[in-house]
C-alpha cells in the first residue's frame, strides 16, 4: 500500500457534484490543458487515456481510476482512443495520507472490518468512524459494481427530477465508499491473507444463519456446509465477531421473535417454532436471557409504549 498515493476522505460530508458524464473518442484524441478548482474523478470504460497532472504522468486503461486534484494543471501527453466517465465535484475534507505508517493503516482497516462484522444490525447505531482510505490511482477489481453505480448516477443527474444533484451527490458518496472498499479488500487480501479468509468465512456464516435461523441448525451442519472443523470455525467466528456461532444464532432468533411479537397477532406458543426453537419452555428461558424479560412481559411493555 503506497501511502503517498493514498487519500483519506471524511464520508460524513457529502461531496458536491457539479458535473458528470462520459465521452467516447473513436479517433485518437489528446486531453486539453487546464487548471480548475475542483476534483475530477476519471474511470476508464475502454481504451487508453494518457494524462499528466503536474509532473506525474498516468496511462489509464480499462478499469483504471484517477482522482485529479484542484488547482494542479493537468493535460494529455499522448493521443489515443478512449471511453471514460468523469465526475467533477468539491469536497472540503480530502487529504493525502502522510502521517500514518503502512501498519497503522492496515490495522485501522482490519479493526473497522471487525467492528462492522460484530455490530448490532437491530439497533440505530451509526458508524462513528467516517474516515475512509481512497487511492488516487488504482485499477478497480470489482468493475461491474462500480460501472453499475456510475450508470445510476449518470441517469439520475440527467433525468433532472427535483433534488437530482443532491441524489447524484449521495450516490456518488456511495461510489467513493465502494471504491474504498474495493481497494482496501484487495490490499487486505494481498498482505493479510489469513484475516481476509477468516472475514469472508465469518460473513458467509452470518449470511447462512440469517437465512436459515428458522430451521434446525447444529454444529455438524455448520461444519459440513463450510467444509471445516466446527470448533475451528467457532473459534474464528468468536474472535472476529465477539459471539460464538450458537450465541449469534440465538441472538438472531430472539430478535426475529421480538419482531413477530410486536408486529403480528401470532401466539407466543407458535412464535418459538417460527424462529427455529421447538421447546416453548426453552424459548421463554432464552428470550429472558437475551432481553431481561419474558415474552409476555416484553409484549406488555411494547403495548404500553404505544399508548
Amino acid at each position: 500500500m503506497d501511502k503517498m498515493n493514498l487519500l483519506s476522505i471524511n464520508t460524513n460530508i457529502i461531496p458536491n457534484v457539479r458535473l458528470i458524464g462520459h465521452v467516447s473518442y473513436t479517433k485518437p484524441w489528446i486531453h486539453f490543458e487546464r487548471t480548475i478548482n475542483e476534483y475530477i474523478l476519471y474511470i476508464m470504460k475502454s481504451g487508453e487515456l494518457y494524462i499528466q497532472e503536474g509532473d506525474t504522468k498516468y496511462s489509464l486503461k480499462k478499469g483504471d481510476m484517477l482522482l485529479l486534484e484542484p488547482n494542479i494543471t493537468h493535460k494529455g501527453f499522448k493521443p489515443s482512443c478512449c471511453h471514460y466517465y468523469y465526475i467533477h465535484f468539491k469536497h472540503p475534507s480530502i487529504h493525502t495520507v502522510i502521517d500514518k505508517s503502512y501498519d497503522e493503516i492496515s490495522q485501522h482497516i482490519i479493526q473497522r472490518r471487525k467492528q462492522s462484522l460484530s455490530s448490532n444490525i437491530y439497533e440505530y447505531d451509526i458508524e462513528d468512524d467516517f474516515l475512509y482510505y481512497f487511492p488516487k490511482y488504482y485499477h478497480i477489481e470489482n468493475e461491474n459494481e462500480i460501472m453499475t453505480l456510475l450508470t445510476i448516477i449518470d441517469n439520475v443527474f440527467y433525468e433532472k427530477y427535483e433534488g437530482y444533484k443532491r441524489i447524484a451527490s449521495l450516490k456518488f458518496l456511495e461510489l467513493l465508499i465502494a471504491i474504498s472498499k474495493d481497494y482496501t479488500s484487495t490490499k487486505i487480501s494481498s498482505v493479510q491473507a489469513h484475516f481476509s479468509k477468516a472475514f469472508v468465512k465469518c460473513r458467509s456464516i452470518i449470511n447462512y444463519l440469517n437465512n436459515n435461523y428458522s430451521k434446525k441448525i447444529n454444529s455438524k451442519d455448520i461444519g459440513e456446509i463450510f467444509e471445516s472443523n466446527y470448533d475451528y470455525l467457532n473459534r474464528v467466528f468468536h474472535k472476529m465477531t465477539g459471539y460464538t456461532i450458537t450465541n449469534y444464532l440465538n441472538y438472531i432468533r430472539i430478535n426475529r421473535a421480538k419482531e413477530l411479537l410486536t408486529t403480528t397477532p401470532i401466539k407466543i406458543s407458535d412464535i418459538c417454532y417460527l424462529v427455529g426453537i421447538d421447546d416453548p419452555y426453552y424459548f421463554s428461558k432464552l428470550f429472558k436471557k437475551y432481553t431481561g424479560m419474558s415474552p409476555t412481559q416484553y409484549l406488555k411493555d411494547e403495548n404500553n409504549m404505544d399508548i
